[in-house]
């Protein structure tokens, strides 16, 4: 009997025989050789993945909740509509994989290689994306409320339409990155946290914000060289000491903004809504306020040589201590 027994337990342990396996089973047993194989729809929930070769691999709808893909090669592979909520995928590689419509909230992707892949319409809400690689990824209309992004890479990023209230983009590097029409403000999602996002620090030279809503969002000390905030709300913002050369904020809402010691040489704030805006200590050179709204707007010890104020009912701003200003304003000023 003893040897019987000890021989089915071979024949198991050999593959010859499966007489409980899944196809579950199969496709974590089989980890190594999974490159290109189709399992749409498998149920592979909690299962250790970590290091598989899923490379141009089909997954459209599989279940992988709280799965472990550490490592795992995801190169190429569809994962449309799969379910990834609280899955551990850090440090894998998926560039040029097919996330569309996929669940990944909660999940860990830190240092995920993500390059260029499709996310668009992806559940991304509190799921943490640090220091992972975005570049040229596509994630319009991607749901990132309460995500952690610090120091991704996102250059050339599509995050229009996207939603990104409360998400953390501090030291992050989006240049180019597209965020037309895209939520990054406080309002309808309190549960993600109070606040608007942070891009402290981050790098968003020519980013375009056309459009988006930008309520309290922090910008402190980022890059904002050539971005375009063109009709982008960043009423409440925080623009302190950002580097932001040549933007574009004309006709933008910058109501209760502070931007104390900003860099705004040869900004555009044309048509643009300023009123209480705090621009103390601001450089201005060459700046554009032709018909912008400067009620109450605060420019106490900022530099505004060359700055263009034609159009514009500069008598209800603040210039206490404001140096280089333009015989351009029409009325005199108030001390």
């Amino acid at each position: 009997m003893r040897a019987l027994v000890a021989g089915i337990a071979l024949l198991l342990l050999s593959g010859a025989v499966s007489a409980t396996a899944t196809p579950a089973d199969d496709i974590i047993a089989a980890k190594g050789k999974l490159a290109g194989r189709n399992f749409a729809g498998a149920d592979l929930t909690g299962a250790d993945l970590r290091g598989a070769d899923l490379t141009g691999a089909t997954l459209d709808g599989t279940i992988l909740t709280g799965a472990t893909l550490v490592g795992a090669n995801l190169t190429r592979a569809s994962l449309r509509g799969a379910d990834l909520r609280e899955a551990y995928l850090r440090d894998v590689r998926a560039s040029g994989a097919n996330f569309s419509g996929a669940r990944l909230g909660a999940a860990d992707l830190t240092r995920a290689s993500l390059r260029t892949a499709n996310l668009e319409r992806a559940d991304l809400a509190r799921a943490v994306l640090d220091s992972a690689q975005l570049e040229g990824a596509i994630l319009t209309k991607a749901f990132l409320p309460g995500a952690k992004l610090a120091r991704a890479k996102l250059a050339g990023a599509n995050l229009s339409a996207s939603t990104l209230i409360a998400a953390d983009l501090s030291q992050t590097d989006l240049t180019n990155a597209n965020f037309a029409g895209a939520d990054l403000g406080t309002g309808q999602l309190a549960e993600y946290g109070p606040a608007g996002a942070r891009l402290a620090g981050a790098t968003l030279v020519k980013a375009n914000f056309t459009g988006a809503n930008l309520k309290s969002v922090s910008f402190r000390e980022a890059v904002l060289t050539d971005a375009v905030f063109k009709d982008a709300d960043l009423g409440w913002s925080d623009l302190s000491w950002v580097r932001a050369s040549r933007a574009n904020f004309s006709k933008a809402s910058l109501a209760w903004a502070i931007g104390y010691g900003a860099d705004f040489s040869s900004t555009s704030f044309a048509a643009a809504t300023l009123n209480n805006t705090q621009l103390v200590g601001a450089t201005l050179v060459r700046a554009d306020f032709r018909r912008a709204q400067l009620q109450s707007t605060n420019f106490e010890q900022a530099n505004l040589a060359d700055a263009d104020f034609n159009e514009t009912d500069a008598t209800v701003a603040l210039f206490n201590a404001s140096k280089n200003i333009p015989t351009s304003l029409r009325r005199p000023i108030k001390p």
